[in-house]
């Protein structure tokens, strides 16, 4: 579950009277013991007695319905607790805190199992894990309830919105060990990941740096029109879209903007394993020899040239190579090989690991 948190019932009835978080919202969990504004110093049951009714106003609208919950201590608040309204699907009048927890959470899953909501993140499992705030949220909802309609072929909005997600995948590889922290937009990311690409594939996988790099280009393209075009021909993703010429284009992009996150979510999210992160990639770019030194790992092989990241080795006829054969690098030291130090400036010599 991912829960939104107001500690006050002046601020919880602001959120849910945006539209864009009711949107996103499936469950509702009142306290009887609350403070009213944020403000305030102390908790008291007057904040259940006078704004309660709002909540579960805003619960029960006619363009959404909501359902809520009482969970508390249920300890001198007994008036309160028995004036609470029941509903068709009450299962509990309220839930205590120190006993009914468990209670609580099935009936939640139960009664919000046929959600959209919780239909879209049980089809996109550990997408959602990454949206720690409401718009990112909301925003991701967007997208996937629109690429799974058949009417928004040519919705050209969602080329903002996947915009504004690649910039949240900024973020998000900034605050999780990825990219340093002038890294602050997404062509400076992508620069960045083919970097490190080109020296450890195994951190940025070819694919990645594949789908951000269409990605960018494509949703930047898409969110100007093209009376905006200085070069003719070049603004063409709007008025394709729009025109019915491109169909499955906001799809495809979806689907990369999808891996993306899907390998985000990969990332360290503990602060020591974010430390480490950081320090390898540095290690990375400011001693390379350091980091192939010893190195076990696969080998790729481009125009007869076997190497992993930028440094190469050269087979030995006693020691055949192929993808499938684990190495260990050892010896490396820059390249003198005139023609091949620009692509692969260290050279190593290799181990059969197995």
């Amino acid at each position: 579950m991912q829960v939104f948190l107001a500690d006050n019932y002046v601020d919880g009835v602001q959120w849910l009277s945006n539209t864009q978080n009711m949107a996103i919202c499936d469950a509702v969990v009142l306290d009887v013991n609350c403070k009213i504004r944020h403000s305030d110093e102390f908790e008291s049951t007057n904040s259940f007695r006078d704004y309660a009714y709002r909540v579960i106003n805003r619960c029960e609208n006619e363009n959404k319905h909501i359902p809520w919950f009482v969970f508390t201590t249920g300890i001198g608040c007994e008036a309160l607790l028995n004036a609470i309204p029941l509903r068709e699907w009450t299962r509990k009048q309220y839930y205590k805190k120190d006993s009914d927890q468990q209670e609580l959470i099935n009936d939640l899953r139960e009664l919000t199992k046929h959600s959209e909501n919780i239909a879209l993140r049980e089809r996109y499992a550990g997408i959602f894990d990454l949206c720690e705030d409401e718009a990112t949220c909301a925003r991701l909802f967007d997208i996937l309830k629109k690429i799974e309609s058949p009417k928004s072929t040519t919705d050209t909005t969602l080329f903002n919105t996947m915009r504004k997600m690649l910039a949240f995948s900024v973020l998000y590889g900034r605050t999780h060990g990825l990219f340093s922290e002038e890294i602050d937009s997404s062509q400076e990311a992508l620069k960045r990941l083919r970097e490190i690409h080109e020296l450890d594939p195994q951190i940025v996988p070819s694919y990645i740096v594949t789908n951000f790099d269409s990605l960018c280009d494509t949703v930047n393209n898409g969110c100007h029109s093209s009376y905006e075009d200085t070069a003719e021909g070049t603004l063409s993703v709007d008025a394709d879209v729009l025109a019915g010429y491109a169909p499955y284009l906001t799809r495809a992009c979806a689907y990369q903007l999808l891996t993306i996150l899907h390998w985000l979510h990969r990332l360290p999210t503990s602060e020591n394993d974010i430390e480490a992160m950081q320090k390898h990639i540095d290690v990375i770019f400011n001693n390379p020899m350091e980091f192939y030194e010893n190195r076990e790992c696969y080998l790729q092989c481009d125009n007869g040239v076997w190497h992993y990241g930028r440094c190469a080795v050269r087979e030995h006829e006693r020691y055949p190579l192929s993808k499938s054969t684990l190495v260990r690098l050892c010896y490396v030291h820059p390249n003198k090989n005139y023609a091949a130090k620009k692509l692969y400036p260290f050279f190593a010599r290799y181990e059969i690991v197995y």
